[in-house]
């Protein structure tokens, strides 16, 4: 009897020994899955371009009109080039006007688009962007600032950035647009792999946590 209570004490842990090794693996696969993700919101904020938000460009933002100097006074609906580009409900401001956008000193040539109805400001320009690292690129530049009374409540001046990067530009795992939130100061509060979201105006970033 002691014997036959000894073995199916044995044959019972044995069982629940068994038993948690099977539960632990689905955990286990789970923590791999978030490491993997991880990893790649990590890569994606690694790749998100650097470009400086300068005074000139958030004082236009405070007032979204075209200057004197300003050339190709129009409307259209669509603004920017193949990725880094956005398109309106409806056609809007159009203009033309060369500034000093990112305080470098240089004066660029930017395209405008002023979406009144959302309360953004959008603006375009074939520019030198830097890298994470500090490694200088070149390339498109989209750009939106909120005006006020926007749709969305966001602080004047606040907005995102995107450029549209090859696989290998600034380290970038996969081709496609990346860029960063930032706030009024122009300071990114969100950087990483970056898609337009049409419905608010804003972009969705999958960042790092």
């Amino acid at each position: 009897m002691k014997q036959a209570m000894i073995a199916g004490l044995s044959f019972v842990l044995g069982l629940a020994g068994a038993t948690k090794i099977v539960r632990a693996q689905p955990g286990n696969q789970q923590q791999q899955q978030t490491e993997q993700s991880t990893q790649a919101q990590q890569q994606s904020t690694q790749a998100a371009p650097k470009v400086k938000v300068g005074t000139n460009l958030k004082a236009k933002a405070a007032a979204p009109a075209p200057s004197a100097s300003a050339q190709n006074v129009t409307k259209k609906s669509t603004i920017g080039k193949g990725a880094a580009s956005v398109q309106v409900a409806q056609p809007s401001s159009f203009w033309t006007e060369a500034m000093d956008v990112d305080d470098d000193g240089n004066v660029e040539t930017s395209d405008f688009l002023y979406d009144a109805a959302k309360g953004v400001l959008y603006t375009y320009r074939e520019d030198d962007f830097s890298c994470p690292d500090g490694k200088p690129e070149s390339g498109g530049i989209l750009e939106a600032l909120y005006t006020e009374g926007n749709k969305e409540g966001k602080p004047v001046g606040s907005g995102w950035y995107i450029v549209d990067l090859n696989a290998g530009q600034c380290r970038a795992q996969k081709s496609g647009t990346y860029g960063c939130k930032f706030d009024a100061m122009g300071n990114p509060t969100g950087c990483g792999l970056a898609t337009i979201n049409y419905a608010t105006g804003e972009i969705n970033v999958v960042m790092a946590r």
